[in-house]
Order: structure tokens, then C-alpha cells, then sequence
């Protein structure tokens, strides 16, 4: 009768397999997690950009026209922050600002810089130190004033 009785459990190759499974899956997705994790950090610095830039086109709008003495009405000192990712700064009333990264996120440097100054056409020139590998990380609308 003993012969009949089936033994319940799982064999050592079954369990070798499935860790060999869970251990390519892993391989795979943990590349691409922290990839899309450093595109959403440096997502950041590209808003507050535009952000910056709308409030200076509404300046420009208010004024009519935008010389280096308007930039005094603009507030550069409250732009002039940190976040845990990137460092921003006003330097000037004229229209510039940048975003130095704090730290290192993919393939983007601690103190990499995007940076967009106001064009007296009334657009923005964006600029970045990383041209390269900052292109595959912004979005299109950062890009499209290169």
C-alpha cells in the first residue's frame, strides 16, 4: 500500500528552474526601473523651466517690451532654490536660469547644467553641458529651442 502514497512537494532542479526564472526577470527589469527612475528626476528641472519661462513671457507681456532693468521686477531671488535633485539659479535680470543636477541620476553628471536664456525675438535658447546624453533624458519641448 506504501507504493501508491505519492510524495507531495517540489524537486531540487524544479526549484533551481524557477530561480533561474526569477533571476533573468530580474536582470531585465531592474535596468529599466532605474533608467525611467532618472528620467523622472531630471523631468524636474525642465518644468521649473518652463515654469520660469512663462512667468518671464508674462513679464514681457506686462511690459511690453523687456530690458535688463525690467528683470528687476521679476523676483530672480525666489527661483534661486534647491530640490533634492537639482540646484536653480537666476543669475541675472536678463532673462536667464539654469538647473545644475546635485547628483547623479543615469547617465546624467552631478553638475550637468540645462539652462535657457531669453532671446530678444521673445523665445528662449535652451542650452545643457551634456548635450548628449541630457537629450535623451528632456523632454521635446526643452529640445525644440536648440
Amino acid at each position: 500500500m506504501s507504493r501508491f502514497i505519492k510524495k507531495q512537494g517540489f524537486t531540487l532542479i524544479e526549484l533551481m528552474v524557477v530561480i533561474v526564472i526569477i533571476g533573468v526577470l530580474a536582470s531585465l527589469a531592474i535596468p529599466r526601473f532605474t533608467e525611467a527612475s532618472a528620467k523622472a528626476k531630471v523631468a524636474e528641472a525642465p518644468r521649473v523651466i518652463a515654469s520660469f519661462e512663462s512667468a518671464w513671457l508674462a513679464l514681457a507681456a506686462e511690459q511690453g517690451t523687456i530690458s535688463s532693468t525690467d528683470g528687476l521686477i521679476f523676483d530672480a531671488s525666489a527661483v534661486n532654490k534647491e530640490s533634492k535633485w537639482w540646484n536653480y539659479a537666476a543669475p541675472t535680470t536678463s532673462g536667464a536660469f539654469s538647473a545644475s543636477a546635485a547628483s547623479q541620476m543615469g547617465k546624467i553628471k552631478a553638475n550637468d547644467v540645462l539652462a535657457t536664456t531669453y532671446q530678444t525675438d521673445g523665445s528662449f535658447k535652451h542650452s545643457t553641458t551634456n548635450s548628449a546624453d541630457m537629450k535623451k533624458y528632456v523632454p521635446n519641448f526643452f529640445r525644440s529651442g536648440e
